[in-house]
């Protein structure tokens, strides 16, 4: 290819990337719904009690779509309360979690920064251990086209595998997938 062809395609590139940057700093940083997390970039900048009502809302929206969605019968009440109350706390933990995370300081070490990493990631094992146990019992109490539903419905980390909050989960790798 010709210098001055890449010379072209590379101006154009740095134009267009300044534009958009521009466009984004116009706004005050607001993406307007798109970017990071299908638009919840805002995450970062809510304050932690805010942060954990908007998990707490997210998740009661989840599981109410997914009793309607089940249409659950009487005797299966009673499994699917217990199935709600674990998934209820488990979103009340992880924003917990989250709300200790973002009033620390962050880690000045790669070290520091990657102790941090691997506590987080044996908390979300046995956070994702203790929601098989509870899809386990509970899953055991629905009829085959239920758990045709529940599983379409239930997606332990989100759509596409990733981390719920923005993504359709119920914080990091909990509930329906649905968002």
């Amino acid at each position: 290819m010709k210098t001055w062809i890449k010379t072209s395609i590379a101006s154009a590139l740095i134009a267009t990337t300044a534009l958009g940057s521009a466009a984004v700093l116009a706004r005050g940083g607001d993406c307007g719904g798109f970017g990071p997390m299908g638009g919840a970039g805002g995450w970062g900048r809510m304050a932690p009690e805010q942060m954990a009502e908007r998990i707490a809302d997210r998740a009661e929206q989840r599981l109410a779509r997914l009793e309607l969605a089940l249409a659950l019968k009487p005797e299966q009440q009673a499994a699917w309360n217990t199935f709600k109350s674990e998934m209820t706390d488990r979103a009340d933990r992880m924003a917990a979690e989250m709300q200790k995370r973002m009033q620390a300081d962050r880690p000045d070490t790669v070290l520091e920064r990657l102790e941090r990493r691997e506590a987080m990631s044996k908390l979300r094992q046995t956070e994702l251990a203790d929601t098989r146990k509870a899809v386990e019992t509970f899953y055991a109490t629905l009829s085959d086209a239920q758990k045709t539903v529940f599983d379409a419905e239930f997606q332990p980390m989100g759509r596409g595998g990733r981390h719920g909050l923005g993504h359709g989960g119920f914080g990091h790798g909990m509930g329906p997938g649905r968002g």
